[in-house]
């Protein structure tokens, strides 16, 4: 194998074992990645959510997010339907609006994968939330100001915090830029 050939090393349901030259990644084999959702109710709070998340075996404080197009039915869908679809889907919350933010990888080095971030604002309740039926979602509605200490409390609990949650606190008060937001711009 050259240095720029892939070998296919095991092929998943989700992922895909690859080997070029002496490294070794994972690939996603949905390839438009994943939706992560930085959404503010309208009185002002975060929605975060809480779930099990097998490989490290520990709950999870997350922001709302799914991978684009990881059903059969939804192979077509783009990131933007996959972001309003999933924070429907796991907190219950429909978003007014969406504007995306930025997108990268989610681990450079050891994954294919991109996250896709998006700021949702203009949010209709529409139910309890909870995820599919192959998930056990709790949602937090946290507000903005207490966000951090939210989270900083959970961690000191013993739960996991995706490292992608201080990005999304970051993008509360700013830009992928760094411009301020205006006050209440999920409004």
């Amino acid at each position: 194998m050259s240095e720029d050939q892939s070998t296919v090393l095991f092929n998943g349901r989700w992922l895909r074992l690859m080997a070029r030259g002496s490294w070794e990644y994972v690939e996603r084999t949905n390839p438009l990645g994943a939706a992560v959702i930085i959404a503010v109710t309208p009185a002002g709070e975060v929605l975060f959510v809480e779930q099990y998340r097998e490989p490290i075996r520990s709950r999870t404080i997350e922001f709302p997010a799914g991978l684009v197009g990881d059903q059969a039915h939804l192979a077509d869908e783009g990131v933007a339907d996959s972001a309003r679809r999933e924070l429907l889907e796991e907190t219950g919350w429909e978003a007014g609006w969406l504007k995306p933010i930025m997108g990268g990888p989610s681990s450079a080095g050891m994954s294919t994968e991109v996250m896709h971030f998006w700021r949702a604002g203009g949010l209709i309740h529409r139910h309890a939330g909870g995820g599919d039926g192959s998930e056990d979602i709790r949602v937090h509605q946290v507000p903005v100001a207490e966000a951090a200490a939210f989270v900083h409390a959970r961690m000191a609990e013993g739960y996991a915090v995706d490292p992608k949650v201080y990005a999304g606190i970051h993008f509360l008060s700013f830009d992928a830029d760094g411009a301020r937001l205006a006050d209440g711009w999920w409004r």
